[in-house]
């Protein structure tokens, strides 16, 4: 690409150098120009492509995303399977405890049970008991017995 210099620096340069040199340094600072410019180019492709480079060693790819999707996934099916054995551990303990519930309700109704069996002897025990009691009173005390006689209507 050609500089477009003034008519006015041209002419200084034709009065200091000549006509001819004149066009050479013309011809020679254009030159410079071109060299000048494509250097700029291959800076900037070499600019673009370090950064690039910096940026995919930086940013995610599709690739890293992909393994980070199927180790989430993964993680998700191990989460699974824990939770499904916490839930067969947990059933397993509920019919455990259910079961010593219910062995402890029955061995508390059998306790109860033989409790009650024996109250009851007990209490036959304590009415023979007290009807002896009550005939040894009677039989001992004269008077007592002539009042339940009479109370029983059998002496007048």
């Amino acid at each position: 690409m050609d500089i477009n210099i003034s008519a006015k620096l041209f002419n200084k340069l034709v009065e200091k150098l000549g006509k001819e040199t004149a066009i050479e340094v013309i011809e020679l600072v254009n030159e410079v120009e071109s060299q000048l410019k494509e250097k700029v180019v291959e800076e900037t492709k070499k600019r673009k492509i370090e950064l690039r480079d910096e940026l995919r060693k930086e940013l995610a790819t599709k690739e890293d995303i992909l393994l980070v999707r199927q180790e989430i996934e993964t993680v998700k099916q191990e989460i699974e399977t824990v939770r499904q054995e916490l839930k067969g551990d947990i059933e397993a303990l509920r019919n455990e405890v259910k079961g010593d519930i219910e062995a402890l309700r029955n061995e508390v109704k059998g306790d109860i049970e033989a409790l009650r069996q024996e109250i009851r002897g007990e209490i036959k025990v304590l009415k023979i008991m007290i009807f002896f009691l009550f005939a040894l009173v009677i039989l001992t005390n004269k008077e007592s017995l002539e009042i339940v006689l009479r109370v029983f209507g059998l002496l007048k």
